[in-house]
């Protein structure tokens, strides 16, 4: 650009050679470059403003944006205001093409207007590329914001799934209600119930699972005081687990502590449900139910697994 600048005052000298008529060049190799930057960031603007409204619609970044739309206007001034000087350097120098005396004085007038209209072009370039930083920065807080909404939606689904568990055991505990009512004047034997449950035992074990689950769900409602129903409640939990079912797991185990805290299943019961909370993502439960072992029955054999097991969960 200063190479360019230097032939301006050679075009004033140009001019003032007598020999030299209205045929003679008017613009300058400096000024048509100058034309060309304002088009280009004519163009670079017009992407701004197309990048601007792509991203005018994010929540968090409203107040930014606002900032951003006002840097854009006030480039858009800026390069209107260029437009209009260039034109009155054209109008000059034309003007001046039909008067000989004139066009020296114009010439330098066009060579002071383009040293200024060149200033004013560097400070706006430096100003749109100050915007696209910060538009830069704002697409790489959109995607961070679509893989949030990502593990945000994971989460919802994993609610969603709870939910459905959730009702599914409200039915099952009516279903359970109304059996136990309609069985409240029977006197059952023990071993009846003992044959019962070692039925419901055996299914497990040979993972007839179907079977064992209506077995023990039988049992609880027939026998609900027995010495084996914490047991089989503790079974009914370990059938779903190794299903694979870790919501319903959650509420089978979560039914052995609250209902049989003396069983001598109710370690292993808030072991496993601690266990299926981690299988589903939910640390922070996993945490507090092992916790909960360790502090209620630190002797058992189950609490040397909850160590090993918060170890891992750091």
């Amino acid at each position: 650009m200063k190479r360019h600048l230097a032939l301006i005052p050679l075009f004033i000298l140009a001019l003032s050679i007598p020999a030299c008529g209205p045929g003679f060049p008017i613009m300058t190799a400096e000024q048509e470059k100058f034309i060309e930057n304002v088009e280009r960031l004519n163009k670079e603007n017009e992407t701004l403003k197309a990048k601007v409204a792509k991203l005018e619609g994010g929540a968090g970044l409203r107040e930014e944006m606002d900032s951003l739309k006002s840097s854009l206007a006030e480039s858009n001034i800026s390069l209107e205001k260029l437009r209009q000087d260039l034109a009155f350097v054209r109008g000059n120098i034309e003007e001046g093409a039909h008067d000989r005396e004139r066009i020296t004085e114009e010439a330098q007038k066009a060579f002071s207007s383009t040293q200024d209209l060149n200033q004013r072009l560097s400070s706006i370039e430096a100003s749109i590329k100050s915007v696209q930083e910060r538009l830069g920065t704002f697409e790489a807080s959109y995607d961070g914001q679509d893989r949030d909404l990502e593990e945000m939606r994971g989460t919802i689904a994993a609610i969603d799934r709870k939910a459905a568990a959730l009702e599914k055991a409200v039915a099952e505990t009516r279903s359970e209600a109304a059996s136990m009512r309609a069985n409240e004047e029977k006197a059952p034997k023990a071993e009846d119930a003992e044959a019962l449950y070692q039925k419901g035992y055996r299914e497990t074990t040979s993972k007839d699972y179907p079977r064992a689950v209506e077995t023990f769900q039988k049992f609880l409602v027939a026998y609900p005081g027995h010495k084996f129903a914490g047991n089989a409640q503790y079974w009914l939990g370990e059938i779903y687990y190794a299903k694979g079912d870790w919501e319903m797991a959650i509420l089978e185990f979560d039914k052995a502590v609250k209902r049989y805290p003396e069983s001598e299943k109710a370690p292993a019961s808030l072991l496993k449900q601690g266990f299926a909370f981690e299988k589903i993502g939910a640390k922070k439960e996993a945490r507090v139910l092992l916790n909960d072992l360790l502090k209620k029955f630190p002797a058992s054999p189950e609490a040397g697994l909850a160590k090993k097991r918060l170890e891992s969960l750091k």
